[in-house]
C-alpha cells in the first residue's frame, strides 16, 4: 500500500503503483577518453566515451493508476500545444 502523491489517497491492496517523471533538467556529459571496455578476449580495448546532452530526471512522484492517466495525458495536450499541433 503507498500514498498517491498527487490526490494524497491511500491506495487498496494490491494496487500497482506508477512513478511519473514530473520535472526535468537539462543535462550535459563530457567527453571521456578510454572510459569504456571492448569485447571480451584475450586483448581488451578501451573506447572512447563521446559524451554528450540531454535531459534527466529531477522529480518523481508515484501516483495511483487514475491520477498517472490524468497527469500523462495533461502532459501530452501541453507537448502538443507548445509543437502547435
Amino acid at each position: 500500500m503507498y500514498r498517491c502523491q498527487l490526490c494524497n489517497r491511500v491506495s487498496r491492496p494490491g494496487e500497482r503503483a506508477t512513478k511519473v517523471v514530473t520535472e526535468r533538467r537539462p543535462a550535459e556529459y563530457p567527453s571521456r577518453g578510454k572510459a569504456q571496455k571492448g569485447r571480451p578476449g584475450s586483448r581488451s580495448k578501451f573506447q572512447d566515451d563521446p559524451g554528450g546532452a540531454g535531459y534527466e530526471i529531477a522529480k518523481e512522484a508515484v501516483m495511483c493508476p487514475t491520477c498517472a492517466q490524468e497527469h500523462l495525458a495533461k502532459e501530452a495536450a501541453q507537448e502538443a500545444d507548445s509543437l502547435g499541433i
